[in-house]
């Protein structure tokens, strides 16, 4: 497994520490691997446990971590999210969620209506 290995979310979700899997975590759509290093964590292992298998970017920036921890999580890199369905863009920012909008049926208005009765 190297840093080029693509992951898709459903993947990721299958290790979470349960049924003796591996503990991958995710931050800003980049995964990492911290089986081996969850009993190190400072705050212990519990903190990592509540996001194991999924996306830890919100815990992980709102408890403040030093730089010193990003280059530990540097480290226990294995991959990233596949490209479709990534959920940040290139430069770390969220993106933003396009919702397609079904095309408007097309309508008559009241004017259209009653024209078209007086008319016809």
């Amino acid at each position: 497994m190297g840093e080029d290995s693509r992951y898709t979310w459903a993947e990721v979700a299958t290790h979470n520490g349960k049924n003796s899997s591996s503990i991958w975590i995710v931050y800003k759509d980049s995964i990492f691997d911290v089986t081996n290093y969850i009993h190190e964590h400072p705050d212990g292992p519990d903190s990592i446990l509540d996001v194991a298998g999924k996306d830890a970017t919100k815990d992980f920036d709102s408890a403040g971590h030093s730089g010193d921890a990003r280059q530990i999580l540097a480290k226990l890199k294995i991959g990233e999210i596949v490209e479709e369905e990534k959920k940040y863009d290139a430069n770390g920012k969220k993106k933003k969620k396009v919702v397609q909008v079904p095309p408007e049926k097309e309508r008559r208005s009241c004017c259209n209506i009653i024209t078209c009765g007086l008319i016809g």
